[in-house]
């Protein structure tokens, strides 16, 4: 038997002990020399008496253990392998020594990060809204096919080609907003198709949809179907004065 050289306080436990002697002696851990481990596991334990340190309960434990296996290991061939048990525990504890490396390394990794908060719009649970939820999909959906036909019309033109290398503009919700309330405060009735028909990009026509959205759930304006006569369908929106003078009152009350 080679000598060990032991550094005492460096196993936590029996386990950890056990799973250090089997890589040294390059064991498979399926198939263990129980003989060795054990001769080595004693050499440890007296080690440990010999410099005076407090012997462990668990060790004892262990060292029993392995004692009634190698016992059991001289034995005639039985149905169940003594060392079975034994292994079960050994692979559960390097399982759990794995797993609490890679926290360690993930709590040293992100420890001193902070979470962000998501920037996902969350639903207004409180507002309760009558409207057609078909009728506004359905008008999205007619924009959105749209603005896909008119980009693959414009792929050939030659501002095209350097459109990636431009900054893109920052649309404002806030701003569009400012846009259809001026619009409707003009007309009082607009459709729905009109506040879309200069957008120039995707972000731009989202950010109208939502601020009509908006201006629907605060009640600034309401909206109806409407058939031409050739049968075609349109929203009407028309701006709620009513809500508007109130709104106003409220806030010089305020």
């Amino acid at each position: 038997m080679s000598e060990l050289v032991f550094k005492t306080g460096a196993y936590e436990g029996p386990l950890e002990l056990l799973l250090a002697l089997i890589a040294k002696n390059k064991m498979n851990i399926f198939d263990i020399q129980i003989h060795v481990l054990f001769d080595q596991y004693m050499a440890y334990v007296e080690e440990m008496k010999r410099m005076d340190m407090e012997v462990a309960g668990e060790f004892i434990t262990m060292a029993a253990e392995l004692m009634l296996i190698k016992s059991k290991m001289l034995l005639p061939k039985q149905e169940e392998d003594p060392r079975e048990e034994l292994v079960r525990k050994l692979m559960e504890y390097k399982t759990a020594k794995e797993a609490a490396s890679i926290l360690a390394l993930r709590a040293r990794e992100f420890g001193g990060r902070f979470e962000k908060e998501t920037d996902e719009i969350k639903p207004d649970k409180n507002a309760v809204l009558d409207l057609d939820v078909n009728l506004l999909t359905g008008a999205l959906s007619r924009l959105l096919f749209k603005m896909a036909n008119k980009d693959k019309e414009e792929e050939s033109a030659p501002i095209e080609l350097i459109n990636p290398l431009i900054k893109k503009k920052t649309v404002s919700i806030p701003g569009k907003v400012l846009s259809i309330m001026r619009k409707m405060l003009k007309r009082r009735n607009v459709y729905f198709d009109e506040f879309f028909e200069d957008v120039r990009s995707r972000s731009e026509l989202v950010a109208t949809f939502y601020a009509v959205l908006e201006l629907l759930k605060a009640g600034r304006i309401s909206l109806e179907r409407e058939y031409s006569a050739d049968g075609m369908e349109n929203i009407l929106l028309t701006l709620n004065r009513e809500h508007n003078i109130r709104k106003k009152e409220e806030e010089e009350a305020g």
